[in-house]
C-alpha cells in the first residue's frame, strides 16, 4: 500500500522516484511535489517539510516503496542469470536482481564446448580479448596411483579456459546491461506472492543495497540465485541435495612447478576425498580439497597451512605443485559443492536456470558450462511462455530432467572408477550413488 501524505491538504500518495532529493505525488504523476503541496520547505531539501521528517532514518524511509511490473523478474546475477537476461532482453521488460561476490570465487574452468554458448551470445570475441589462459594439459591420479595426462590438442572440442572469475562474470552481466536488461545491483529476493489470473502475477519483495524495498510485479520470475534456489523455494518448489560435498579452497602464491605439470589441471584421489589445483591467469595457485561436510579432515584443513600440510600428506600429484608453495595461518575458503536439483525446474510463471534448476559436482567440471547453455536456453522457453506458450515451462521441466539423469548416470560412473578405498565413509557414500545410478535407492542428505 502507498505512503499517504498525512498533513497535505492534496491527501495524495507518495511515491519515491530514483532522484534522492525529490518525492512525486501519485495522483499527478509527472508534477513534483514543489508545484502541488501549498506546504513547501525552504529550506534546501526540494521535498515537502510534512514529508521529509524522519526520512533521513533508515528505518521511516523503509515504509516508502515502489511498485513496478515488468515482463521478467531474474532472482539472481551469476553467469545463469545474466546470459538469460541478455536474451530475453530483446524480446520483453526485464530486471536483473542480485549482489556480485564480495570475494574471489572458486570455479575457474571452462571446457572448449562452451565456444558454441559464446559465440551464440555473440561474446567470444570479447571473451578471448580478456585474456583468459588456455588449459592445454589435464593430468590426473584417479583409480591408481599412476598419473594420466590428457593433452587438449587430442580433444575434438578444442582446449579449455582458466578464467579469471570476476572480469567473465562482469562481461556478461554488461551483455545484459548493454541489450537493455535493468541491473538492480544488490538488490536481493526477499519475498515472492503468486496471484492466479493477474496479468502479472507475482509481486516480489526485493531489498536494495541501501536497505530499502522495493516491490515488482512480473510475468514471469526466474531463479537464477544458484544453490540457494531462492525464487524455487518460495514458488513451493521442492530441492533435493544428493551429498554434503564441500570444497575447502586457497589462492596460494606461486612456487616452484614442476616442468612436466607446469600450466596444467591436476587431480587426485586421496582417502577422504579429492584434490584439484590449477593455475589462474594472475599467477596464483589454486589448492581446492573436496570433501563430506561431516569428514574429519574439514577440522584439519581449517587453515591455508592446514591445508597445504594435508596435501603434502595425502598426495602425490598435487604434492609436487605444492613444492615452495607458502601459506598463512588465515583461514581457507569454504565452499558448496554438493550435487542439487529442483524436484521441477519450473512451475506455474516461474523456472529455474543454473544451479538453481541444477547444480553439478565440480568433479563434472561443467558447472558454468551448464549456466551458460541454461541461460540460453531457458530464455527461449521464457519467451514461448510470454507468447502463450502453455507447455513452454513444462517442457523445460522435461529438458532438466533429461540433463539430470545423464549427468547422475556419468558422474556415478567416474567415481565408480576409483576403488582403492571402499571402507572410508566418502567413497562408500559414492558407491552408494552408482547405484542409485543404476536404479538402487540412494540415501539422500537434507
Amino acid at each position: 500500500m502507498p505512503t499517504f501524505h498525512r498533513r497535505c491538504r492534496w491527501k495524495t500518495a507518495l511515491r519515491p522516484c530514483r532522484q534522492r532529493s525529490r518525492r512525486f505525488c501519485a495522483a499527478r504523476p509527472h508534477r513534483s511535489i514543489r508545484s502541488t503541496c501549498p506546504s513547501l520547505s525552504t529550506r534546501a531539501t526540494k521535498r515537502c517539510c510534512c514529508c521529509t521528517r524522519g526520512f533521513a532514518g533508515r528505518n521511516e524511509r523503509a515504509a516508502v516503496s515502489m511498485e513496478r511490473q515488468l515482463d521478467v523478474l531474474v532472482a539472481g546475477a551469476g553467469p545463469a542469470g545474466a546470459v538469460i537476461a541478455a536474451q530475453l532482453a530483446g524480446h520483453c521488460t526485464v530486471a536483473l536482481a542480485g549482489r556480485t561476490p564480495s570475494g574471489r570465487q572458486i570455479g575457474e574452468s571452462l571446457p572448449g564446448a562452451a565456444s558454441v554458448p559464446l559465440r551464440d551470445l555473440g561474446l567470444w570475441d570479447r571473451f578471448l580479448a580478456q585474456g583468459h589462459r588456455p588449459a592445454w594439459s589435464h593430468a590426473s591420479a584417479w583409480g591408481q596411483s599412476e598419473t594420466v595426462q590428457r593433452d587438449a590438442l587430442l580433444d575434438p572440442q578444442g582446449h579449455g579456459w582458466i578464467l579469471g572469475r570476476t572480469a567473465f562474470d562482469g562481461l556478461l552481466r554488461d551483455a545484459a546491461t548493454e541489450r537493455g536488461a535493468e541491473w538492480l545491483a544488490g538488490a536481493m529476493l526477499r519475498a515472492a506472492h503468486h496471484e492466479p489470473g493477474a496479468r502479472h502475477p507475482w509481486l516480489c519483495e526485493l531489498l536494495t543495497a541501501d536497505g530499502i524495498p522495493l516491490r515488482l510485479r512480473c510475468r514471469l520470475l526466474v531463479d537464477a540465485s544458484g544453490r540457494s534456489a531462492r525464487a524455487a523455494r518460495l514458488a513451493g518448489a521442492a530441492v533435493h541435495r544428493t551429498d554434503k560435498l564441500v570444497c575447502l579452497h586457497a589462492w596460494l602464491p606461486p612456487g616452484r612447478d614442476t616442468a612436466a605439470w607446469a600450466g596444467a589441471t591436476l587431480i587426485e584421489a586421496a582417502p577422504q576425498g579429492w584434490w584439484y589445483s590449477v593455475q589462474v591467469p594472475h599467477g596464483d595457485t589454486v589448492l581446492a580439497f573436496h570433501t563430506d561436510a561431516d569428514q574429519p579432515a574439514v577440522r584439519e584443513c581449517k587453515t591455508q597451512a592446514g591445508l597445504l600440510a594435508y596435501a603434502r600428506e595425502q598426495t602425490l600429484l598435487i604434492r609436487a605443485r605444492c613444492e615452495g608453495l607458502d601459506a598463512r595461518a588465515q583461514p581457507v575458503g569454504i565452499a558448496p559443492a554438493y550435487s542439487q536439483y529442483c524436484a521441477a525446474a519450473a512451475g506455474v510463471d516461474w523456472m529455474a536456470v543454473g544451479d538453481a534448476a541444477l547444480a553439478f559436482d565440480p568433479l563434472a567440471s561443467q558447472g558454468l558450462f551448464n549456466s551458460l547453455c541454461t541461460g540460453l536456453q531457458g530464455a527461449q522457453h521464457a519467451i514461448a511462455h510470454l507468447d502463450g506458450n502453455a507447455q513452454a515451462l513444462p517442457a523445460w521441466t522435461h529438458h532438466v530432467d533429461g540433463v539430470r539423469a545423464a549427468y547422475a548416470r556419468n558422474l556415478a560412473a567416474y567415481y565408480a572408477m576409483e576403488q582403492r578405498w571402499p571402507r572410508e565413509p566418502f567413497w562408500g557414500r559414492r558407491l552408494e550413488l552408482a547405484k542409485a545410478a543404476a536404479g538402487a535407492p540412494a540415501m539422500a542428505y537434507s
